[in-house]
């Protein structure tokens, strides 16, 4: 069975018929009606962007104090943390070995002598030749050089603390043999100060100087003024960084120790007048190049331009050329614009 759908006649004369009625105006389109938005007036700097890396806080002088020789450790006088005054005894080898050495070495002394002696005398009456005293003159100082060589390993089988200062770190324990040269005690010299040693980029320590100000500051703590020292003449081939050394100025604060990470902040001298617009203004970016919208002078429509962006820092974002002078970028709604496009201010 056949169904007929039956529609009321109103609706078939609506859609059969044009109304004889007066349309109404259509509604403005939502892209013809001016934006809201927020602007800011673009600026001129001189500042330099900071240089932020991390650093390691030391004294200036910090050294890994060893035996010249090896031998058995008979004594360790400090444990890590002490305070310690110049010329104090530190650690000891046993000197059963080393004194015998000495001993040895002073018994060819006298031997030496003895010879050198006797042959002056035969010499003196013709009965040896020259090259013979010649000979036992060079075997007296041959003997005299490897006293000294054993008295001086002997001086180094103790070591004493160089300066005033503290005891970082024990590596050893008595009765343990100690190779020659192998670090026993880290010392840390009280009198030279502290200093932060930073690695910083390659590209970034071009713009460094001697002298320049700085900042260093702890995690969660105050910042600390300093000075760099000391920019190494050379790059570490693993990072590719290059150390720079800070002196701090201020007072440190209690509970730092040596080998604590610290925030840093060099600052390099004033660079030539660039302009600079926030960072929010930059629309569309690819590499260096970005697009800004300008506000016209009535502040009712805007006109896109590309920048090519120098560097950014924080919330700032610093440019290559130049914008017309007294301009003003659009930083809340920049997104949404296009060129010429109708907007106005809050």
């Amino acid at each position: 069975m056949i169904r007929f759908l039956l529609l009321p006649a109103s609706v078939l004369a609506l859609a059969t018929f044009p109304s004889c009625h007066r349309t109404a105006a259509p509604a403005t389109s939502p892209a013809e009606q001016p934006l809201v938005v927020e602007a800011a007036p673009v600026a001129t700097s001189t500042d330099a962007i900071p240089v932020e890396v991390s650093g390691v806080l030391s004294r200036r002088n910090e050294a890994a104090l060893s035996f010249k020789t090896g031998g058995i450790i008979a004594r360790l006088n400090v444990r890590a943390g002490d305070h310690v005054r110049a010329g104090q005894e530190l650690a000891a080898l046993r000197l059963d070995e080393i004194d015998a050495a000495v001993a040895q070495a002073r018994t060819g002394v006298d031997k030496a002598r003895r010879d050198f002696a006797r042959l002056e005398a035969l010499q003196a009456d013709r009965v040896t030749t020259l090259e013979n005293l010649q000979d036992a003159r060079s075997a007296l100082e041959f003997a005299e050089a490897g006293l000294r060589s054993a008295e001086f390993n002997r001086s180094r089988s103790l070591i004493t603390a160089p300066a005033d200062g503290q005891v970082l770190r024990r590596q050893a324990e008595p009765e343990e043999l100690a190779a020659p040269g192998r670090p026993i005690l880290t010392f840390a010299a009280e009198g030279d100060g502290w200093i932060v040693r930073a690695g910083v980029p390659e590209g970034e320590v071009v713009r460094l100087h001697l002298g320049d100000q700085a900042a260093l500051w702890p995690e969660g703590g105050t910042e600390i003024p300093a000075v760099v020292t000391q920019i190494a003449g050379i790059a570490d081939p693993a990072t590719r960084t290059i150390e720079v050394e800070l002196r701090p100025t201020g007072t440190l604060p209690e509970g730092l120790r040596s080998g604590f990470i610290l925030n840093t902040r060099i600052v390099p001298p004033p660079v030539p007048a660039r302009q600079s617009v926030p960072l929010a203004a930059l629309v569309e970016g690819r590499g260096l190049q970005a697009s800004v919208f300008l506000l016209a002078a009535d502040g009712r429509s805007v006109t896109r331009h590309t920048v090519e962006i120098e560097a950014l820092h924080g919330a700032t974002a610093y440019l290559h050329g130049a914008l017309p002078a007294g301009s003003r970028v659009v930083t809340t709604g920049a997104e949404f614009l296009t060129d010429g496009r109708a907007v106005q201010l809050p």
